[in-house]
């Protein structure tokens, strides 16, 4: 994951080094800025001479998400003319320049801001400040639940309608097909019912012809395994696969995670395929992807070159899990190879 974050004043470039400094960025994937003409002691931290607007659409685009030491007005302004969706805009966290509090103002839930706030305030050793109804009543959140369990929000204005009943204490009708949901496991307040229901609060299905719920959760179900040549071009990539999805019959939303060979793990246009579909990433060793047992579409070029005779399907086999299937064999077109395997899944109700 990528993050930026910038500061405005001297005390904030020293909140900007800590955060630097901090485990959960180890990996070198925060960048730090400051817009503060008298930078003192500034020693890695990228000058900002643009204006705030113009870092910020520029930094909303291309990261996972965003830290402003400063203000929390300075950050709303900032953001406001490039939120789009509540599913779909990236976290935003403000962080007082003493490092007392730590705010997450955007996208709490789905984007994770909410978590990820309180990691940083645990090794700043501040105070995170969560402000959405359902955390500070201790009670279910459905877009949580659909993060953790990678279910895609059909129908987002249904969030509101299930944590308003969530909120006044009203049973939730929980619909799924049978074996997904340990019964014994359901939060207080959540009941399950028939599937399909006649009606229900929450329905999880992978059916696309249900819809009687106040929100429709469809499970993420498929892998996508690819293999391309170097430097490939991600609009070409991004074409390429939607032809696949459309063959297949896939959503772009139905996708649970990419996955390749390690050799592609820093592969640009991968990577920036994983950030715009907003899904993990994965890779394997030549070893793990040999390991993987079954008839796929050999090549003998791929294995000279990679050391695996086929990427795409095992990898995508290799993600789905022990009950995962191939469901598309390799395409080929471009320099690109794709597959998709269906994996199995259950609902977990974590604590």
């Amino acid at each position: 994951m990528k993050f930026a974050a910038i500061c405005f004043t001297n005390n904030g470039i020293k909140v900007l080094k800590r955060l630097g400094a901090l485990s959960l960025f180890k990996d070198d994937n925060l960048a730090l800025y400051s817009k503060c003409s008298f930078a003192e002691d500034s020693e890695g931290i990228i000058p900002v001479s643009e204006s705030l607007n113009d870092w910020t659409e520029k930094n909303f685009k291309d990261n996972d998400a965003l830290i402003f030491v400063g203000a929390t007005g300075i950050a709303v302004r900032a953001i406001a003319p490039f939120m789009r969706d509540k599913l779909t805009d990236i976290p935003v966290i403000v962080i007082d320049e003493n490092a007392t509090f730590v705010i997450p103002v955007l996208s709490g839930h789905v984007g994770g801001a909410n978590e990820l706030s309180e990691k940083i305030a645990e090794e700043l050793n501040a105070q995170a400040v969560i402000t959405t109804a359902t955390d500070i009543n201790d009670k279910f959140a459905v877009d949580v639940f659909a993060k953790k369990n990678s279910l895609f929000i059909v129908n987002k204005d249904g969030i509101k309608e299930v944590s308003s009943k969530v909120l006044a204490g009203q049973e939730i009708l929980l619909s799924a097909p049978n074996g997904k949901v340990d019964e014994e496991k359901l939060p207080e307040g959540i009941k399950l019912t028939d599937y399909p229901p006649s009606k229900a609060d929450i329905l999880i299905t992978s059916n696309k012809d249900l819809d009687n719920a106040n929100i429709i959760l469809r499970p993420r179900e498929y892998i996508l395994g690819i293999g391309c040549k170097k430097d490939k071009d991600f609009e070409e990539i991004l074409s390429f696969l939607s032809e696949c999805l459309k063959e297949a019959g896939i959503d772009f939303n139905d996708l649970y995670a990419i996955a390749s060979i390690d050799l592609k793990k820093d592969e640009e246009a991968l990577n920036r395929l994983s950030g715009y579909l907003k899904i993990p990433f994965k890779t394997y060793s030549a070893d793990e992807l040999n390991a993987v047992r079954g008839v796929f579409s050999i090549s003998d070029f791929v294995k000279e070159t990679t050391g695996v005779d086929n990427v795409c399907e095992r990898a995508a086999l290799l993600c789905a899990g022990a009950n995962g299937k191939l469901v598309l064999r390799k395409k080929a077109g471009g320099g690109v190879t794709v597959a998709f395997a269906k994996r199995d899944w259950v609902i977990d109700f974590y604590e």
